[in-house]
């Protein structure tokens, strides 16, 4: 049943969406409306206080705000293991905490103005690590978050380490609290809270004895340390007041594989615990790893065997693919220079296919700066600038993967969007939503699908 009510000042839980035929939908709870309460509990700071009033509850007062500024009070009987099904706008209700370091290799610090406000938010909160997989120093917890981190146990957590030399990690995050990252994670271990770990290697900072100290350091926090992704820096050509650091290139590249193989040869145990994103191997021209090398795939979101798996991917299913296409085509195949590289054996493979066409072209970031080539990075407007340039007129469309977008919409960093780019070259667009997938990519050529028309 629904009451009026009148207005209050609370924290709120926005709703994005209501699962068609739930309690929520029944009730009549639609997008844009703010939960207020539940069971009169005012102080729903984020997802775990609206699991905990939920989860294993039989009866439930909801407090709603609508969209136009209305209250309604709904009581509700349940069963207990039932969800309301609602998906909110962020897992957390509260303001997000933000980082209190300023390390030279922070992305946000290295954007230009004009951008999202969303892009320059520095979240630095152990609950998005817990909801959102976004990677935490440890730095900025207060006596609260402690509580509740002791209480809650939540994991896995995703954790920035980058260095545990109490020296190095101090100058990496430019912060005097980096140096207890130790402290910190025995403390989590304590708690049993399982985490992942990540490394940014900065060459002359975070790579040679600093790799090998950390790599053993973390390995001795096992099993709580579940996995440590070492990943290189990414530089963008916006890097006013900032200190200067040297790019990974191949030697460094080189460099840091043969610490990481080292290290897992003196820790046989630890095939899969550590691992190197995919951008090493091909800085270095070395071939990637193995699929078994990669165990379970723990770090994706940060590349590393998202190469492997694609290409694994493609393997399986090469021996469907046709001999040729009813009538010739040609399409376009956008990526950054990265993925230019580990999608070449694909496109010519398809090639092969008679008269289909797969162009594979690596755009180039004019937005960033040359030194990023990973296609998360591009932007509307690099896609226009390559395109432009092109005799794009025998293309039957062109396809991106959506890590070129932001998530869950049709918008590149730059605020441009799919159709304003497909207006503007005046090619169909087609956009393939699980980047790991090369089934997609070839149902999305063969049979196009999400296809966005000019």
């Amino acid at each position: 049943m629904g009451n009026a009510t009148g207005n209050a000042t609370r924290m709120k839980a926005v709703v994005a969406s209501v699962a068609a035929g739930s309690l929520a939908a029944e009730l009549g709870i639609q997008p844009g409306d703010s939960l207020l309460s539940i069971n009169g509990s005012n102080q729903l700071e984020d997802m775990f206080d609206y699991q905990f009033e939920v989860s294993g509850s039989e009866y439930l007062e909801l407090h709603v705000q609508h969209t136009n500024g209305t209250e309604e009070i709904y009581e509700l009987e349940k069963e207990p293991d039932d969800d309301l099904g609602i998906v909110f706008t962020s897992p957390v209700f509260t303001p997000i905490r933000t980082c209190n370091n300023a390390c030279p290799f922070c992305f946000i610090d290295q954007q230009p103005a004009g951008l999202r406000p969303s892009l320059y938010v520095k979240d630095d909160d152990y609950r998005l690590s817990y909801f959102a997989n976004t990677y935490i120093t440890l730095t900025n917890l207060t006596p609260r978050d402690r509580e509740r981190i002791a209480r809650l146990r939540p994991g896995p957590l995703y954790i920035s380490v980058h260095s545990t030399v109490p020296e190095v990690r101090k100058v990496a995050l430019k912060n005097q609290k980096g140096g207890q990252i130790m402290e910190e994670l025995r403390w989590l271990k304590s708690l049993e809270v399982p985490y992942h770990c990540q490394i940014v290697v900065c060459p002359g900072l975070t790579d040679g004895d600093s790799l090998r100290q950390s790599l053993a350091d973390l390995y001795t926090l096992r099993p709580e340390a579940m996995s440590v992704a070492v990943v290189p820096v990414g530089l963008t050509q916006y890097r006013d007041n900032l200190s200067e650091l040297n790019p990974v290139d191949a030697d460094s590249a080189t460099g840091v594989i043969g610490i990481v193989e080292a290290f897992k040869r003196q820790h046989p145990d630890a095939a899969d615990f550590v691992f190197l994103s995919d951008e090493f191997y091909f800085k270095a021209g070395l071939p990637l790893p193995s699929y078994a090398e990669y165990g379970d795939f723990p770090q994706l979101d940060d590349g590393v065997g998202t190469a492997r798996m694609l290409l694994e991917d493609f393997f399986k299913l090469e021996n469907e693919l046709p001999q040729a296409v009813e009538a010739p085509f040609n399409v376009v195949l956008l990526t950054g220079k990265l993925g230019a590289m580990i999608l070449q054996p694909i496109a010519t493979r398809l090639n092969a296919i008679d008269g289909l066409y797969v162009d594979l072209l690596p755009v180039q970031s004019r937005f960033w700066g040359d030194s990023v080539d990973v296609a998360g990075l591009v932007t509307g407007e690099d896609i226009v600038s390559t395109l432009t340039q092109m005799d794009i007129s025998g293309y039957r469309s062109a396809i991106i993967p959506s890590v070129m977008l932001k998530q869950s919409t049709d918008a590149f960093l730059d605020g441009k969007t799919v159709p304003e780019v497909s207006e503007a070259v005046k090619l169909p667009f087609q956009v393939v939503s699980d980047p790991y997938s090369a089934r997609e990519l070839v149902a999305h050529i063969l049979r196009p699908t999400n296809l966005v028309k000019i």
